[in-house]
């Protein structure tokens, strides 16, 4: 308490207070603790009541206790948040974060709130990025062409090779890589039995009557 600090002359027997006046009883109407339900002991006991708390201060231990309850009392400018500080961008982050840091700034956190307005910037930039990351997918799949002549994208990488020894095989034994391997080139690319279908075929002038 500094040298404002005067002792106050004890008047009773109480190991609670620093004057010795026992603090005042705590009324109890049943059987249930009086803090909490469910906490079955109590570390605070007489403790748990401020005017009790204050009961064995001196008045000028009132005085220093009135002004540490209102140091506790943020200023309407507290807290500051430094942005520098907490975290450090490079440029590129610093380019693509602009416009929502702004848009934070100026309408989200005026109008939400930091807690809500926080929750806002964060949420929505990622589900947007999701969305088109989502939408860029679901359209490749769906309208890219898929056929043997116009491969884009992941399935544009060229085939491995996949018989390394093929030129001894060949040697060895001709023409046994045109029968064993798949060639889909000398049938068009269609099915091999597509040339081999006898549906349309011109079997000459009908003899039906009709």
């Amino acid at each position: 308490m500094g040298n404002q600090y005067v002792k106050p002359q004890r008047t009773g027997n109480s190991p609670y207070t620093r004057s010795g006046v026992p603090p005042p009883a705590l009324v109890k109407t049943g059987d249930k603790p009086l803090h909490r339900v469910n906490d079955r002991m109590s570390l605070e006991l007489h403790m748990a009541d401020e005017r009790v708390r204050a009961s064995g201060l001196s008045p000028a231990e009132r005085e220093w206790r009135k002004k540490w309850v209102h140091d506790q009392h943020l200023h309407a400018d507290e807290p500051v948040v430094v942005d520098a500080v907490h975290r450090q961008l490079n440029p590129i982050r610093t380019a693509y974060r602009l416009p929502w840091d702004k848009f934070y700034l100026h309408y989200l956190k005026p109008t939400f709130g930091v807690y809500y307005g926080t929750a806002v910037r964060v949420t929505v930039p990622k589900l947007l990025m999701a969305f088109v990351v989502v939408q860029t997918a679901y359209y490749y799949w769906k309208y890219e062409v898929k056929d043997w002549t116009h491969l884009r994208g992941l399935e544009s990488m060229p085939q491995k090779e996949v018989i390394v020894n093929a030129p001894a095989i060949e040697s060895k034994f001709p023409g046994l890589m045109d029968k064993g391997l798949a060639n889909p080139s000398k049938d068009d690319y269609y099915t091999p039995t597509f040339n081999k279908r006898t549906a349309y075929l011109d079997v000459g002038e009908t003899k039906r009557p009709w």
